[in-house]
């Protein structure tokens, strides 16, 4: 009870500091092991610098209830180093009170990494999943649930909730054809019936009931109940094999069935409708019913392989994704987010594209 009382009181002491900007995040080390500021890295933190003029001043961001604000940077690696260049993101993000600490501005880092931000902006440079989550993958095919399509924001397409700006009005990833994805279910199919098969070489082998005979008869003289028990055991699955391989045959070939199911489905389509983009469904191999072929489904995509990037230049600003977010169970926060998104000049951030 003291502790809740004197936590009350630094809260109360400390109401009046909000909407104020925190001391940045202390920032890490790159996921190869240099610091986020280290000089190799100016490029970016040039681009960064660029949003957080934007954002420290933001009146949507400065007018959000009962928090305060703090930057955070980070610089990662490509997950393709080779082929893209670097990522990197800042946070402009505001902090409720449980995570406040001190009587200035100050925000307790642990706290804010377990509770999270309140609402805020993000931008992602360079990160072409920021707005997706992946759905399939295997060494030929990774697929991902493309963000659901909003209203545009000053002209730039949005993807679950995020601006993105790229080169052109260009976003780095095209849809999944129809054709690719059956492919893709049937390289599946074809690795379930072999790790059905690895998991159940042993069961199908003849159980030798003359060797448990033997060992039973061997350990008699010693212990006789436990030679008696082992004979039953045996005894009994020797019984029931005929039954276990004949549903263990047909479990496998349910398996078979399905793989021989989509070789039917792909080479009965035509080559415009492999060609067609996948949509998600509730149909067979979740292709969309005759109901759901006017709505509009979710699509997979996978990165554009046509994408110029720059992975020679690894400081190189070709992708921009910005996002706003808010919590969803507080509308307090709802106006002055769309006021921070407002007050933003995406044109200016996009002229940082090289």
């Amino acid at each position: 009870m003291k502790q809740a009382s004197c936590f009350t009181l630094l809260l109360a002491a400390g109401a009046v500091h909000a909407h104020c900007w925190a001391p940045d995040a202390a920032e890490p080390i790159s996921n190869d092991g240099l610091p986020v500021k280290h000089a190799s890295f100016k490029p970016l933190h040039a681009a960064m610098d660029q949003f957080e003029a934007q954002a420290k001043p933001n009146p949507g961001l400065l007018a959000l209830p009962d928090v305060r604000l703090r930057i955070t940077r980070a610089v990662l690696d490509s997950d393709e180093p080779s082929r893209r260049p670097r990522e990197a993101v800042i946070h402009a993000q505001g902090f409720g009170p449980e995570t406040w600490t001190g009587k200035g501005c100050d925000i307790h880092a642990e706290a804010a990494q377990r509770i999270g931000p309140r609402a805020g902006f993000s931008v992602f440079i360079n990160a072409p999943l920021a707005t997706m989550n992946r759905w399939a993958h295997d060494e030929q095919l990774s697929a991902y649930l493309e963000g659901e399509r909003g209203e545009a924001m000053q002209g730039w397409p949005v993807y679950r909730g995020c601006a993105v700006i790229g080169p052109e009005r260009r976003v780095p990833w095209v849809p999944v054809p129809v054709g690719e994805m059956l492919a893709y279910f049937e390289r599946e199919q074809q690795r379930k019936i072999e790790d059905w098969d690895r998991s159940n070489k042993t069961a199908l082998q003849p159980f030798d009931l003359a060797a448990a005979e033997r060992k039973a008869e061997q350990i008699r003289a010693q212990n006789a109940q436990a030679a008696e028990l082992l004979l039953m055991t045996a005894r009994q699955r020797k019984a029931g094999e005929v039954s276990l391989h004949q549903q263990l045959g047909r479990n496998r070939q349910m398996l078979v069935g399905e793989l021989d199911d989509l070789r039917r489905t792909r080479a009965a389509m035509s080559a415009e409708q492999l060609a067609e983009p996948y949509r998600l469904g509730t149909g067979r191999h979740r292709l969309p019913t005759p109901a759901e072929a006017g709505r509009p489904l979710k699509r997979l995509v996978k990165l554009d392989p046509s994408f110029p990037w720059d992975g020679r230049n690894r400081t190189r600003i070709q992708l921009l994704t910005v996002c706003a977010s808010a919590h969803p169970d507080n509308p307090a926060y709802a106006r002055p987010m769309r006021d921070a998104v407002a007050a933003l000049d995406l044109g200016r951030l996009a002229a940082l594209l090289n």
